[in-house]
């Protein structure tokens, strides 16, 4: 690491990803044209050996483990982790992902003229197979967008000013892990901060390998949805009515792939287990699924 005070802060949220995490700490000592920075990784409790895991990498890395351990939650991790940060410049990975050897440079030159950024993410690296079952792009090229175009980075490839962090008031604590990106972009938005696409900063997003892990985060990204439609209720969004929705229901389980290969049997469960997260939370709301 450089001498000289830090310039930015990496904040890593992070839960029981010791056997992970040096795989991107790794990413990170080896930075390419990289100004000095400090690396927070905020512990949610973990259980197994992860402050012996990471502090194996502190002579290579200006790297602090803090307690983020308050409540579960990874919006409670960035927001620790955030308040520790000794800079006002922030860029958050997950610990689970490995950053490209320029993502510290192309996200902090981003923030010379922009305060909140994000990059692409690519999932065949890390994912193999379970690339294939996910929603996400295996190489997505620009900023993801919801409801009304809005734009969002993604939670574990996203840059910004504390200014935004502070207007904003921090991730919502709230959400199930699932959506909680979106709602901040949201009302980052709303206070007069957009994101800004930077395409070298690229991440390897990691999909859960297994097919049951694959299935539980699209199951909390329907949750998250819900969520953030009984938070906001954009709208541009017309909830279906009951039979609108048995309608919609009912297409997507005859859209079964009997004659489909391994994967797009697979890929059709993902998209069940959304539907499901996406309803159970609703009515646990009280509110219309979107």
């Amino acid at each position: 690491m450089p001498p000289g005070d830090v310039v930015c802060s990496v904040v890593i949220p992070t839960y029981n990803a010791a056997h992970l995490i040096g795989q991107q700490l790794e990413a990170l000592a080896t930075q390419v044209d990289a100004p000095p920075f400090e690396v927070v990784v905020a512990d949610n409790n973990s259980t197994d050996d992860l402050a012996a895991a990471a502090g194996a990498w502190a002579d290579r890395l200006d790297l602090r483990v803090v307690d983020a351990s308050r409540a579960q939650g990874v919006s409670v991790a960035r927001n620790v982790g955030i308040e520790h940060a000794r800079t006002d410049r922030i860029l958050i990975c997950d610990a689970d992902d490995v950053v490209c050897p320029g993502w510290v440079a192309a996200l902090v030159k981003a923030l010379d003229t922009h305060t909140m950024a994000g990059g692409p993410v690519e999932t065949a690296r890390l994912s193999g197979a379970s690339a294939n079952w996910s929603p996400i792009d295996t190489q997505t090229t620009h900023l993801l967008t919801t409801w009304g175009n809005r734009p969002y980075t993604f939670g574990g490839n996203t840059a910004l000013r504390r200014e935004v962090f502070d207007a904003v008031g921090g991730y919502d604590e709230n959400y199930p892990a699932g959506a909680e990106e979106i709602d901040f972009a949201w009302r980052a938005i709303d206070h007069g901060y957009t994101p800004v696409y930077v395409p070298d900063a690229l991440v390897h997003y990691r999909i859960r390998t297994d097919l049951r892990g694959v299935l539980r985060q699209q199951y909390d990204s329907g949750r998250g949805t819900a969520t953030l439609y009984a938070k906001f209720r954009p709208a541009e969004v017309v909830p279906k009515s009951v039979p609108r929705r048995l309608h919609h229901e009912l297409l997507l389980l005859k859209g079964f792939p009997w004659r489909g290969t391994g994967d797009q049997r697979r890929s059709w469960l993902t998209v069940m287990a959304f539907e499901a997260g996406k309803l159970v939370e609703a009515r646990r709301l009280g509110s219309p699924a979107p």
